[in-house]
C-alpha cells in the first residue's frame, strides 16, 4: 500500500461527507461510496469493474439473476492502465467514468470512449510547459527519464518535435522500468551504471522524469542500489523536474533512504486549491473513526510503523490510536490537499450536481403526479447533464468540461525543499494556465526557488558547452548534436556583440 495515497480515499469521502450536510444539493438523498483497489493490476480491475456491475459474491457476467447495484458513476483511476482497462468495460454499458490522473490519451479514444471524462487537462499542456521551463531558464542541454511504456514514448515523440523547434537537446535518455520488483534485482545491476553515466553528467544539470506514481520509488531503488551509503546521490547538483504523475512517495522500507537527492525538484502538479474545513476534517481521523474503512488499518499500522494489538508481533510498536496524521513526513501522508485528491472531490461534485440537475429537471416535467426517483435513474441519462456541467466549487473556482469531455484549470509549479529530519515541503511557485491570456499562459517566481545546496543559490546551467563570447561565433561540431558547438573568431568584416 502506497500510504500517501489514502488522502486521495478520505478525499472522496469528505466530499461525499459535505455533499449529504447540504441541504441545497440533493436534499432528502444520501450519496454513498464503494472502494475498489486495483493493485496496478490490470486482471484486477476488470474484475473490480466486473464486481461493480454485477452482485459481488456470484460472478456471473451477462446474466441478471440478482438485483444491480445502483451505480451512478465511476471516479478512477490515477494511472492510464487502470482507467483505460475501466473504460473497456464501462463504455459497454454507458456509464460515466472521471478519470483524475494525466495522461496522454489518443483522439480516437475521445471519438470511441463516450463515457470518458478527464477531471484535468490536456496533458500536451504540459509539454508546452516543460518547453517554457527550459527556456525560462536557458536550458538546452537536458537528460530524459522516461517509463518504457506507452506513454513514455508519446513524451519523446512529442518533446523530439518541441525540442528541435526550441533549440533544446536531449543529452540521453534512460528508459525505466515502471516498479521495482524483488525478482528484478538480478537485472537491475545491469543497468545502474547506464544510469549513472546519466546521473554523473556534468553538462547536463536539468532532468525530466516522466512516469506514473511508482516511478520514483524505482529510481530510489536504483539510486540506492549502487550508493548504499547515501554519500555519491546527495551530493549530485541536479534539477530534477517532474511531470504531473510523479508523487514524491516513498514505500516503507524506502523511508529511511530520506529524498535529499531530489532537494530543489521542480515539479508540474495537477492545480488544488486548499479547501475549508478538509484539514480539520483529517485531523479527527482516527484507526476505528469508520468500521466500514477497511483501508484504514492497513495505512496506519504502515504510516506509523506498529501493530494493532490484536497481531502485535515481536519487536514492533503497539499503535496507540492516537496517533496524528500532522505528524507524518511528506513522503508517506501529506496535509495539504494534493493535487489528484483535489481532482477527485470535484469529481464527486460534478457527479453530485449532474444527479441535481437531472433531478430537478425530471421533477419539473413529471408526467401526472408520479414522482421521479434517483433510483430508477439509468447511468447512461447522466450524460447529458455531466456534458452541461458548469458550477463554482467551494474554492470558488469553475468546473466545467470541454468539448473533448476534459477539466480545464492548468497546473501548478511546485518547488521540492528538504529537511534534515527527512521531511520535505512542496511550495507553490508557479502557475500553467494554457486557457489564461497570452504571455501569462506561463508564470514562475524565481524569487521563490530554492536550488539544490550544491549550486549555492546560484541558478543552475544545463548546457553542452559555454556560450560563444563577443567577438566570436559558433562553429558546429561534426557528429555532435546542434546543441553542442565551438567557438572561433569571426571572419573579416562580420561582427558578434553579445554572447550566444
Amino acid at each position: 500500500m502506497i500510504t500517501k495515497f489514502y488522502q486521495h480515499i478520505l478525499a472522496l469521502a469528505f466530499a461525499v461527507k459535505v455533499i449529504n450536510e447540504n441541504p441545497n444539493i440533493l436534499p432528502n438523498v444520501t450519496l454513498g461510496f464503494h472502494i475498489y483497489d486495483s493493485y496496478y493490476d490490470a486482471r484486477i480491475t476488470y474484475r473490480n469493474a466486473l464486481n461493480l456491475l454485477f452482485k459481488m459474491h456470484r460472478f456471473a457476467p451477462n446474466y441478471k439473476c440478482d438485483s444491480q447495484k445502483n451505480l451512478i458513476a465511476i471516479i478512477g483511476g490515477l494511472s492510464s492502465d487502470t482507467s483505460f482497462h475501466l473504460a473497456d468495460t464501462l463504455s459497454l454499458y454507458k456509464i460515466p467514468q472521471l478519470a483524475y490522473g494525466s495522461f496522454p490519451q489518443e483522439e480516437s479514444d475521445i471519438d470511441r470512449l463516450l463515457s470518458f471524462y478527464r477531471m484535468v487537462p490536456n496533458e500536451a499542456h504540459q509539454y508546452m510547459a516543460i518547453i517554457s521551463l527550459l527556456q525560462h531558464f536557458g536550458w538546452t542541454w537536458v537528460g530524459l527519464f522516461v517509463t518504457d511504456d506507452e506513454g513514455g514514448e508519446k513524451l519523446l515523440q512529442a518533446l523530439e518535435h518541441l525540442f528541435y523547434q526550441h533549440g533544446i537537446c536531449s543529452a540521453f535518455t534512460q528508459r525505466m522500468e515502471k516498479a521495482a520488483h524483488s525478482d528484478m534485482l538480478i537485472e537491475l545491476y545491469d543497468i545502474l551504471e547506464s544510469y549513472y553515466v546519466g546521473l554523473t553528467n556534468d553538462k547536463a544539470n536539468a532532468f525530466i522524469v516522466y512516469g506514473d506514481s511508482q516511478t520514483l520509488t524505482w529510481l530510489r531503488t536504483v539510486i540506492f542500489l549502487r550508493d548504499p551509503g547515501n554519500k555519491e546521490s546527495t551530493s549530485f547538483r541536479k534539477v530534477w523536474i517532474m511531470t504531473t504523475q510523479i508523487d514524491f512517495v516513498l514505500l516503507s522500507y524506502q523511508k529511511v533512504w530520506g529524498l535529499e537527492l531530489f532537494q530543489g525538484a521542480i515539479s508540474f502538479t495537477i492545480h488544488s486549491k486548499e479547501l475549508l474545513k478538509f484539514n480539520e476534517f483529517l485531523q479527527i481521523i482516527k484507526p476505528y473513526w469508520n468500521p466500514a474503512d477497511g483501508f484504514l488499518k492497513d495505512f496506519w499500522e504502515q504510516a506509523f510503523d506498529c501493530k494493532f494489538p490484536d497481531q502485535l508481533m515481536q519487536d514492533t510498536e503497539t499503535c496507540t490510536g492516537e496517533e496524528k496524521l500532522e505528524c507524518l513526513p511528506g513522503h508517506l501522508f501529506e496535509m495539504g490537499m494534493t493535487g489528484h485528491s483535489y481532482s477527485i472531490y470535484n469529481a464527486v461534485f460534478v457527479v453530485a450536481h449532474a444527479l441535481h440537475a437531472i433531478y430537478s429537471y425530471r421533477s419539473k416535467h413529471r408526467a401526472g403526479d408520479k414522482r421521479f426517483e434517483l433510483q430508477d435513474l439509468q447511468p447512461w441519462q447522466l450524460h447529458y447533464f455531466l456534458q452541461g456541467t458548469l458550477f463554482n466549487n467551494s474554492a470558488g473556482e469553475t468546473m466545467s468540461f470541454n468539448d473533448k469531455r476534459e477539466m480545464g484549470g492548468g497546473f501548478d509549479i511546485r518547488n521540492m525543499i528538504t529537511f534534515p529530519n527527512k521531511s520535505f515541503l512542496q511550495m507553490k511557485v508557479g502557475r500553467v494556465d494554457p486557457y489564461t491570456l497570452e504571455g501569462e499562459a506561463f508564470v514562475i517566481h524565481e524569487d521563490l526557488l530554492v536550488w539544490h545546496r550544491g549550486f549555492n543559490e546560484v541558478i543552475p546551467l544545463s548546457l553542452c558547452n559555454d556560450h560563444c563570447h563577443p567577438g566570436n561565433q559558433k562553429k558546429k561540431k561534426e557528429g555532435e548534436k546542434f546543441c553542442c558547438y565551438g567557438c572561433a573568431p569571426c571572419t573579416e568584416g562580420e561582427i558578434s556583440n553579445q554572447d550566444g
